[in-house]
């Protein structure tokens, strides 16, 4: 594959949207951390400047990383997400004081080993045409996934389970995938249809920014966050699949089993979920 300057410029911007995604998440997490301490004068006006400064971030990603892709193809962007995850786990040990056990690391590599693969190896085309949209796929599918993780949520937090963090995680993540989806669905030549999707896309993202503030708050970021990112690209593939007539290629499946495993020792291995 060659690489002009313009590829060259698109994938330095996309390093910079992805940094300052996930540099935003771990600022956010620790403003939440920071009004549990109500021992301090004035901890809730400093930590609510910290969380805007933080969200701030994660909002300014999103044009920054359209600037990437109009500069370079999704397939050499997308896996730069990677480096977001290596980012938020350097952010969350120094700035955040939160203890990474080898297993841990050994899980944050294979997640993105499996993003990588994932993304890397997409055939599919930016582009999508009006037949390729199963509408009633999408809403069977996406209600159907929305209904199983909540039902999820509501056992895990009946039983008081350590594992709710992850869970919340899972569902912030999966609500960034229907981002993702809807944001291809509006650039369908269809005026009634794309102004629909816009909608809902901005609702989607309020719902992925209340459910990953919600995450930080019941287990650390470098457990909620790599689970996000996980369900965020596995979830965005499976739709596109579902419901757009998009191609999941063998390595993509590969992917998607090493992001598993990447989980199990991210999360399983961990004696304490919560800060």
């Amino acid at each position: 594959m060659s690489f002009d300057i313009k590829k060259i410029i698109g994938l330095s911007t996309g390093f910079i949207a992805y940094t300052i995604l996930y540099l935003g998440k771990g600022i956010q997490k620790y403003a939440v951390e920071g009004f549990k301490d109500q021992g301090k004068v004035n901890v809730k006006d400093k930590n609510t400047g910290i969380w805007i400064i933080g969200t701030i971030l994660t909002s300014i990603y999103m044009f920054i990383q359209w600037a990437a892709l109009f500069l370079a193809p999704i397939n050499l962007i997308a896996p730069i997400e990677a480096i977001g995850l290596i980012v938020l786990v350097i952010f969350s040990f120094y700035i955040l004081k939160e203890d990474i056990s080898k297993l841990q690391i050994i899980g944050i590599g294979l997640i993105i080993i499996g993003t990588i693969l994932i993304t890397l190896f997409n055939v599919n085309s930016s582009e999508v045409e009006f037949n390729d949209f199963q509408i009633e796929l999408f809403l069977i599918f996406s209600l159907t996934i929305i209904f199983i993780e909540f039902i999820a949520i509501l056992i895990s937090k009946l039983n008081n389970s350590k594992i709710t963090g992850l869970i919340l995680g899972i569902i912030a993540g999966t609500f960034m995938a229907f981002q993702t989806v809807t944001k291809r669905i509006t650039a369908i030549p269809n005026s009634i249809l794309s102004l629909t999707f816009t909608f809902i896309t901005f609702l989607f993202a309020i719902l992925t920014l209340i459910m990953t503030q919600y995450a930080f708050t019941k287990a650390k970021a470098n457990v909620v966050v790599p689970c996000f990112t996980s369900a965020s690209i596995i979830l965005a593939v499976l739709i596109s699949y579902i419901t757009l007539n998009e191609i999941i290629v063998v390595s993509q499946i590969v992917g998607f089993v090493i992001i598993v495993f990447g989980i199990i020792f991210l999360t399983a291995f961990t004696s304490e979920t919560k800060k």
